[in-house]
């Protein structure tokens, strides 16, 4: 194996190369503040009174040998920031922030929603039940419009035989649809068809239509 170069730099170059290193970014700070000018003047006469700060000559080849050095490792990426032109780069990081803002709430769309379940009851004249509370993950399928993703639960309050209401535990599934938004929240209406779970011992069909609302939390704007 042939020997590792030895690259000695004198404390000038190191001084240079410190100083480059704050000026570069110095002089990137000042363009985007001439980018937010109201009325700007123009690229070149921008570079006439902020000239672009120029690395030391010996930069380049440094960072071909010696880019993970930790005496290089801020110099190094200020160095291809400073060979890449200035308006280009902004517009493609403008691209990328945008691609990427697109594609986070993919990501991160499940708890999105993810709905409360309140103020449930049927849909059947002649039965009375009502669900209290309970939670359900849907998919957007269209606009407004989602689907359940999985059987959801669901507590529902139902006549018993000896005149008391009882508590049954009950699985649904069916479609939501958001109605509008408020705070950061965002409110629902669902139709689904529930099924109740336990005994038999009440007086309502263990197969039960419902419709009511839930709530789900809205996605942070950037």
């Amino acid at each position: 194996m042939p020997d590792s170069p030895v690259i000695v730099l004198s404390d000038e170059q190191m001084h240079a190369l410190e100083a480059w290193t704050r000026d570069f970014p110095a002089w990137q700070k000042a363009v985007e503040r001439w980018r937010k000018e109201p009325l700007p003047v123009s690229w070149d006469k921008f570079n006439e009174r902020n000239p672009k700060p120029a690395p030391p000559a010996w930069l380049d080849d440094i960072c071909l040998l010696l880019a993970d050095d930790e005496q290089f490792t801020n110099a190094c990426p200020l160095l291809a920031e400073w060979h890449d032109d200035p308006l280009t780069s902004k517009s493609r990081r403008t691209a990328a922030a945008a691609l990427q803002q697109r594609e986070a709430p993919k990501n991160d769309v499940w708890w999105r929603n993810l709905h409360m379940d309140v103020l449930w009851s049927t849909t059947q004249s002649n039965v009375s039940a009502i669900g209290l509370f309970g939670t359900h993950l849907t998919v957007t399928v269209e606009g407004r419009a989602q689907v359940f993703v999985a059987p959801g639960i669901l507590l529902v309050s139902v006549p018993g035989l000896y005149g008391a209401r009882e508590l049954v535990p009950a699985t649904d599934w069916g479609v939501s649809y958001r109605l509008f938004d408020i705070g950061g929240r965002s409110v629902h209406f669902n139709l689904v068809h529930a099924w109740m779970l336990g005994g038999a011992n009440r007086l309502t069909n263990n197969n039960l239509t419902l419709a009511g609302f839930s709530v789900t939390r809205r996605a942070r704007q950037h």
